[in-house]
């Protein structure tokens, strides 16, 4: 563990104990982590071009956030990181002359007080040329991803393959060219997608954003007072959000020209009716008749196929030493190809389960696969089975200590599984 401050003033790849190890699906166990600790104004600070921070575990910054990337350099890579409770998590700046990658990291409950509290990645500066994949947000209380600088608009953004678990919103405002894509956003507490005014050229395409306390897409002028304009939304999911699935907010989209029309159309929202008021779907709330929704899809682009059979091993308790957990499956089926989705969960006490495997892959028939990973013994964990196309499919899990043993306490055959109704959270 290491409580100081990181100080990166030269171009290097600073490489920790788990560099080039997904930080969405490692344990996150402290004798297998480089940790940084706070508190610090920036617990790691990248303040030169062509920086990587890969691999380590950023947290507890009383202060500040995680992880800081100057705008005045670029070229910055940071991922494979664990970094949680800080104020907030990274402050991605980058004047945009190379390419910024913010990918494969775990983003979790940076709320400490302070500015900027709540925020997964949030940049504050006149910034341009970077792409956020691949990562796992839960608990924040602000949002997600925040790009919102005063002054000159940031640019050229591409936000991609996200999960947000139980978090907060995409928050936009003063930007142009924003691509939000292929992110999946489930019981969001807040508006999923959050337009703060000022944007411009903004894609939307192939999301799911199911089940915020507010809307799935929410444009508004409050941060800039200054009307979004030029806003494509299509062949998303969009259902089940407490307040609308898209909220346009009184004056705050420009259609004069040479401004476009805000097109919302070729969206599912939870009915093969449309959306309200057209439907019985998500409502569309367009007071100042901006938006275009028709067409709309009739049936949800993301379920292709039914689950056959959703399994659970129930709560299992480890005892204490690093523990792998082996999962063994066997496709059955002499002709049906095996779809399997496995999805792990730590099991806090007096919270939520907590996501921290996912995976989705086919197993031809009469073929055994064996899967490991990683776990907390602190807690208590769990693991979940979609199986589609065939219910003739047998899995066994068993844990194993760090001497090669098998945990016969810890062992789950086929028979000793549940049936459940279905996989959580919604996780597709």
């Amino acid at each position: 563990m290491y409580n100081e401050t990181v100080i990166i003033n030269k171009s290097i790849q600073l490489l920790g104990a788990q560099a080039g190890v997904d930080a969405r699906t490692r344990s996150g166990i402290a004798s297998t982590e480089s940790i940084v600790t706070g508190p610090s104004i920036a617990l790691i600070q990248a303040v030169a071009d062509r920086v990587v921070i890969d691999g380590f575990t950023v947290q507890n910054n009383t202060t500040g956030p995680g992880i800081f990337t100057s705008a005045a350099f670029s070229g910055y890579w940071v991922m494979n990181n664990i970094i949680q409770n800080n104020v907030f998590g990274i402050l991605n700046n980058s004047s945009g002359a190379r390419y910024t990658e913010v990918r494969q990291n775990f983003l979790r409950s940076n709320n400490q007080p302070g500015a900027g509290s709540g925020n997964g990645i949030l940049s504050d500066m006149t910034t341009s040329n970077i792409w956020v994949d691949s990562n796992l947000f839960t608990g924040h209380q602000l949002a997600s991803v925040n790009f919102s600088p005063a002054g000159t608009a940031t640019t050229d953004i591409i936000i991609s393959n996200n999960r947000m678990v139980t978090d907060n919103s995409i928050t936009l405002a003063n930007t142009n060219n924003v691509k939000i894509f292929e992110n999946n956003m489930t019981d969001t507490q807040g508006s999923s997608i959050f337009f703060g005014g000022s944007t411009n050229q903004t894609d939307i395409e192939r999301n799911i954003l199911h089940n915020s306390i507010s809307n799935g897409i929410n444009v508004t002028t409050f941060f800039t007072g200054v009307p979004n304009a030029n806003i494509r939304a299509k062949y998303n999911s969009i259902q089940g959000n407490s307040n609308a699935g898209l909220q346009i907010v009184a004056g705050s989209y420009n259609v004069t020209p040479p401004n476009d029309r805000l097109d919302a159309t070729n969206n599912w929202w939870g009915s093969p009716t449309g959306p309200a008021p057209i439907g019985s779907g998500d409502r569309v709330i367009d007071p100042g008749n901006v938006a275009e929704i028709t067409p709309f899809l009739t049936s949800d682009p993301f379920i292709t196929q039914q689950i056959s059979q959703v399994l659970s091993t129930g709560p299992i308790l480890g005892p204490p030493g690093t523990q792998t957990v082996r999962i063994e499956i066997l496709n059955d089926d002499p002709i049906s190809t095996a779809v399997i989705e496995i999805i792990g969960f730590y099991l806090p006490p007096n919270s939520a389960k907590l996501p921290y495997v996912h995976e989705l892959f086919t197993i031809n028939p009469n073929i055994k696969v064996l899967k490991s990973f990683f776990v907390n013994s602190l807690d208590q964990y769990e693991y979940q089975f979609g199986i589609l196309n065939t219910s003739n499919v047998l899995i066994s899990v068993w844990a194993i200590d760090v001497n090669g043993n098998v945990l016969a306490s810890q062992r789950v055959v086929a028979s000793e599984q549940s049936t459940i109704s279905t996989i959580t959270p919604n996780v597709p």
